[in-house]
Order: structure tokens, then C-alpha cells, then sequence
């Protein structure tokens, strides 16, 4: 069923068994985008022939589509498991605890009261690593003075956002992430605030600030299928 919208309309089919999401708008460059869930987006002009475009990257979409199937497998090797700040914990529901989470650093284990109190444990530990994180760089990056507000959402494709008045949205799946995939997410946000687009100069701005952002941006990948994977990270997103 289309969906128009001022500049666009979004259209819906199955491709092989695959969701397919279809974008229509003014664009130069037609593109098809594979999300880690195996799902598909193709950005197109209004005359133009999806299923077309389909076949013609029939073999690199499936491509895509079964190194994210191989990346599910690892992800799921480890599903026992609780990824935080790219750390790997064992999880423990504590009869003993009234409320509240605690960290055993010696045994790398988490102990939680309830999962009520393990998701507030993870929103309040990743807020103030995202506020700590976020001093530091905007200073280096000189835009200190510039950061608006700053939320965290449960958002189903991005790990981040920055809108025009430069507010901050971040994912809470950015607890999963080691400290260089997280540092480069802050920084990727923060390189918005002086350019609002995907521009050379806004990679010049990250590379500055990031030298091994390519790196990092093709190792996101994973952690965004290990939270759609494991039990724990399910808990935390639903």
C-alpha cells in the first residue's frame, strides 16, 4: 500500500521472501540499502522499475543478506551471554538483592534485582557514559557550546541521530558498544553539528576526530545483530 508524504512515497512488496521497503523521491543516485534484521530499502525515482533493480543486484543483495545470516550464528553462539561496553558478563537474577544491579568486576558477572532494574541500569550507565563521552570530543571538536539536548531511544535502524537544532538521539543498543565503536558514533552525531549532511567534507570532519572510523562503521554491523539476538539485549529493546 503507498504511503506519500510531502517529498516522498513509500511503497511495500516481497522480493524473494525478503521485506522489501521502496522510498520514492528526487534523487540522483538510486540506492538499495540491507539492514542487519535481512530486510531491504531502495531509495528510487518515481518512474522507476524496483524489481528491475532487484534482479540486477540479485547477487550482492544475497550476498549481504548471508554475511549478516553468518553474523546471527555467532551472535547466537554467545546468547548466554550480556554484552556491555564491550565486555562479555554473565548474568545472575540475585534473590539476595532488594532492587537494583550490581557488578562483580572478579567474576564479570551482572547481578539484577529484576529486569525492570537491569534496564534502568543500562539507561542510567550508558546516559552518563554518553554525557562523559560527549564533553570530551564536542571540546576537541570545538562545538561544546553547540550541543543541544540529548535522549535515548529504542530507535529501529540507527544507532544515532542529530537534528537541525543539533538534539541528540542515541540508541540504547550503544551500551553493547567497546569504546571506539562508541567514541566514533558520538563523533559521526557531533561532526553534524557543522555539517548537516554525508558530504565529503562532513567524512574529512570524522576522519579528523577518527582516523579509523572506516573501521568502525563496518564493525557496528555486528553489535546491531548481536542486540537484535541476544536474550538479554531482546529484554533491553522490546
Amino acid at each position: 500500500m503507498p504511503r506519500s508524504g510531502k517529498d516522498s512515497a513509500t511503497e511495500e512488496m516481497i522480493y524473494e521472501g525478503i521485506p522489501v521497503r521502496i522510498v520514492r523521491k528526487n534523487v540522483k543516485n538510486l540506492s538499495i540499502t540491507v539492514y542487519p534484521d535481512c530486510t531491504l530499502k531502495l531509495t528510487l525515482t518515481k518512474g522507476s522499475d524496483p524489481l528491475r533493480m532487484l534482479n540486477e543486484k540479485h547477487d550482492w543483495i544475497f550476498g549481504k543478506i548471508e554475511k549478516y545470516r553468518l553474523m546471527r550464528e555467532r551472535c547466537e553462539s554467545k546468547s548466554d551471554r550480556m554484552f556491555l561496553f564491550g565486555r562479555e558478563f554473565s548474568m545472575r537474577l540475585d534473590t539476595d538483592l532488594k532492587k537494583g544491579c550490581y557488578i562483580d568486576t572478579e567474576n564479570l558477572t551482572i547481578h539484577y534485582a529484576s529486569v525492570a532494574d537491569f534496564k534502568k541500569f543500562v539507561r542510567t550507565a550508558l546516559e552518563e557514559r554518553i554525557r562523559q563521552r560527549i564533553c570530551m570530543i564536542a571540546f576537541a571538536m570545538g562545538v561544546s557550546e553547540r550541543v543541544g539536548n540529548i535522549t535515548i531511544r529504542k530507535q529501529r535502524s540507527r544507532w544515532a541521530s542529530c537534528s537541525h537544532a543539533n538534539n541528540f538521539n542515541f540508541n540504547i543498543r550503544m551500551a553493547s558498544l567497546p569504546l571506539k565503536f562508541f567514541d566514533y558514533v558520538i563523533t559521526h552525531e557531533l561532526a553534524h553539528i557543522i555539517e548537516k549532511n554525508h558530504s565529503p567534507r562532513f567524512w574529512a570532519i570524522v576522519e579528523k576526530h577518527c582516523n579509523n572510523y572506516k573501521i568502525c562503521r563496518k564493525n557496528l554491523k555486528e553489535y546491531w545483530v548481536l542486540c537484535n539476538t541476544n536474550v538479554y539485549w531482546k529484554a533491553l529493546i522490546e
